[in-house]
């Protein structure tokens, strides 16, 4: 128990300074976008460059991992979110570009290393709780980037703000250092070792190519990309606009809007703990993440009728309800791609996986943004994203059950996924 709870530990530090780095260009977007000059709805542009970066450096996580092992690699990707920060400071767009980049880089490399370090240190029937308890740092640091950077932006510029945020990543890493590595030996077992004889053209080009090969070998596996694919699209929608739409088309102040945003995402924390343990206990992975879906879609359709004249508790409401939705499947998920890896690969796996998962996310802001600017609303971009979770949501239900992994017979022994 104790290596359980030094993994969570680590893993949900890193993955909530990644996500408070992917997500802050969001709350900045209203003030930097207007001393830039740009439509704010370009704040999508650079979240697809970043989750673009995240894509490629995911599938190339396999020799990290191999030779540097998991937690050297968690460290790189944190002080890769705070030199990503610092870059975006001069404003300029190759700087925005090269800060989008550093970002993504680093978020890339989270989950396929907290993988390997959860998928060893976690037995099989924790396995949706304790990942589900280590996803909750993208909320929490959706919250900290919410409630944080509006107040930055009052007090200092927004480049002050940039540098104080990276200095919070960097203090991260420091500390994430001086803890006990875990899961961090060379990745004996994985899929894709490091091979130093091999020349690097070969290995970068094999690293980027088995991860996805994996998965689309891997039936399961597969159909689990396609649902992180959509899932993540209308994940991204409500991330990177909700302040936005609250601020200019409401006419919410930006702390305002700023504190409701830290509300969906604060409940997304809560609720990643309870689909974890509902999906451990009650309800299988499959019909927990069907759950999900359905209250995506219904959370999303109603974030597109929002109006002035609604309550502002009732905008509370739905903004929790739908952070507890589509903030909230990301845990159960990736327990269950653990699952289904082959015996030792879960972190190659997580990578094959996760350029799906990224893709939504690439591919869901720009038409999002498209949407809402060709229609004149944000609302029309929401009920865009509100489509995808409620198809995935119908077919899932549709699907055959499976028998879910036992501990007598753990997702990790190799066992071809459909058997199980």
């Amino acid at each position: 128990m104790r290596q359980v709870i030094v993994a969570v530990a680590v893993t949900l530090s890193v993955q909530a300074l990644g996500a408070m780095a992917m997500i802050a260009p969001a709350a900045f977007a209203p003030v930097v976008a207007a001393d830039l000059g740009i439509p704010p709805q370009r704040i999508g542009l650079f979240v697809s460059a970043s989750y673009f970066a995240a894509m490629l450096s995911g599938l190339a996580c396999g020799p990290l991992l191999a030779r540097y092992g998991a937690h050297r690699v968690e460290q790189a990707a944190v002080l890769l979110a705070a030199a990503g920060l610092i870059a975006g400071v001069p404003g300029w767009v190759p700087a925005l570009l090269l800060s989008a980049a550093c970002i993504g880089v680093g978020y890339g490399l989270v989950n396929p290393a907290s993988s390997q370090i959860l998928s060893r240190a976690t037995p099989p029937h924790m396995m949706s709780i304790v990942f589900s308890i280590k996803q909750t740092g993208v909320p929490i640091g959706g919250a900290i980037a919410g409630a944080l950077v509006p107040s930055l932006l009052l007090a200092f510029h927004w480049q002050t703000a940039l540098l104080i945020l990276a200095a919070i990543a960097a203090v991260g890493a420091i500390a994430i250092h001086s803890l006990e590595p875990v899961g961090g030996g060379p990745a004996t077992q994985a899929a894709l070792a490091y091979e130093p004889h091999v020349p690097w053209i070969r290995r970068l080009s094999g690293s980027f190519a088995a991860p996805v090969a994996l998965v689309l070998r891997n039936p399961s596996l597969a159909r689990l990309s396609v649902l992180s694919l959509m899932y993540s699209a209308t994940q991204l929608g409500l991330m990177t606009y909700l302040i936005s739409y609250l601020k200019l088309e409401l006419g919410y102040t930006l702390v305002a809007a700023g504190l409701v945003f830290s509300s969906a995402q604060v409940a997304g924390i809560v609720a990643r703990v309870v689909w974890g343990i509902t999906a451990d206990r009650w309800l299988s992975p499959r019909i927990t993440l069907a759950v999900l879906g359905f209250g995506m879609a219904i959370a999303g359709t109603a974030t597109a009728l929002f109006s002035a004249g609604w309550p502002v508790g009732l905008i509370v409401v739905v903004a929790m309800t739908y952070g507890a939705t589509a903030v909230g499947w990301n845990g159960v998920f990736l327990a269950e791609v653990a699952r289904r890896a082959p015996h030792g690969s879960a972190g190659i796996a997580t990578g094959g996986t996760q350029f799906f998962t990224f893709f939504g996310a690439l591919i869901g802001p720009p038409a999002f943004g498209l949407v809402a600017s060709l229609s004149g609303s944000y609302a029309w971009g929401y009920a865009l994203v509100s489509v995808p979770p409620l198809a995935i949501a119908i077919s899932l239900l549709r699907a055959r059950a499976t028998q879910p992994p036992t501990a007598a017979q753990p997702a990790t022994s190799g066992t071809p996924a459909d058997e199980r």
